[in-house]
């Protein structure tokens, strides 16, 4: 498959908003002054972000959410996993037990959707029942009556593996019933669960994306939890059109690079800021980055020149062996 079938400018239907975007996300998983953090930073965020439903409830009852535009609404599944011991990178910032995890469920879920207000553009992600596995059919229909209920929402279906054996979504399965997709505004699905590489996640985009577009559905696919400037360069250029993650509140994004915030405080010399005021100083230089990288998207899906991410030029050359690698034409 070509880069230029993969880039494009998808639209996420009912809410006619165009892709590529990058959507910087809040948890209170991992982020012990979670309402400090999102206090401190949403006026850094008019664009776009993503809330869990989860902290909206819990977190949020008397603070104003609508600080974007644009805002994913996730389910809370994310907020209600315990961390296992063999714990992601990701999730060692994710200081969380069972204990601390408090009820949640389909009808608190819906409780928090039935009472959004359309003070922003809103994408709905569906719920995401991760200790309860379900075949695709049943996957879809079930995100179809959530969606129901929310007509003048945007609809994110996120397609999760079938069987508790599986940490990997079931590719063959999707594709097989992907017709029903053209019920959803975006297809959402977790980076980990695409592939157990790189190389197979972005073999796996090409694939899904490959298969869409022999029937004509043009439906934006959304990865969810990641946010790193290179993965999310190589995801795009194999066909994904949404991003987020938390990576902007826990790393430095420094020349294509994510670095501990530590390690950048040393190569940019910022070593005479308190560590308060460094996490919001790269929160907020990662934020401008991400902006960056978003024109930068949306300006190659028009010219398909790779000069295009030119200020990532430390890292394209990796880049673009990799997406070859998967499977990708890239006209240079």
């Amino acid at each position: 498959m070509r880069v230029s079938d993969t880039c494009k400018c998808r639209q996420i239907s009912i809410i006619d908003v165009s892709t590529p975007l990058i959507v910087p996300s809040f948890s209170s998983r991992g982020f012990t002054e979670f309402k400090e953090i999102y206090t401190s930073l949403k006026d850094y965020i008019s664009d776009v972000s993503l809330l869990s439903a989860y902290d909206i409830y819990y977190e949020m009852q008397e603070m104003d959410i609508y600080a974007s535009d644009i805002i994913f609404i996730d389910s809370g599944g994310y907020e209600t996993q315990a961390i296992k011991l063999t714990a992601t990178s990701d999730d060692v910032y994710a200081n969380r037990d069972c204990s601390s995890i408090r009820t949640w469920s389909t009808e608190l879920h819906q409780y928090v959707l039935d009472n959004l207000q359309s003070l922003s553009q809103l994408v709905l992600i569906s719920y995401d029942n991760w200790d309860k596995h379900q075949l695709t059919v049943s996957q879809i229909e079930a995100a179809k009556s959530l969606f129901q209920r929310y007509p003048n929402f945007a609809s994110n279906f996120l397609y999760k593996p079938e069987i508790p054996e599986s940490e990997l979504i079931n590719i063959d399965s999707l594709l097989e019933h992907c017709h029903h997709l053209t019920s959803f505004s975006v297809l959402g699905i977790t980076e980990k669960e695409l592939g157990t590489s790189i190389l197979e996640r972005c073999h796996n985009l090409i694939k899904i994306r490959s298969a869409l577009q022999e029937q004509s559905i043009e439906i934006p696919i959304h990865i969810l939890g990641c946010l790193d400037p290179v993965l999310m360069i190589s995801y795009f250029l194999c066909g994904a059109d949404i991003f987020d993650g938390l990576a902007w509140l826990r790393y430095a994004f420094v020349d294509g690079l994510t670095l501990y915030q530590s390690t950048a405080t040393l190569m940019q010399e910022d070593w005479h800021y308190s560590e308060s005021k460094l996490n919001q100083l790269y929160s907020i230089k990662n934020l401008q980055n991400l902006r960056q990288l978003s024109h930068a998207m949306n300006k190659f899906c028009n010219t398909k020149l790779i000069q295009e991410f030119s200020a990532w030029e430390k890292v394209m050359p990796q880049v673009l062996n990799l997406v070859k690698n998967a499977g990708l034409e890239v006209e240079e």
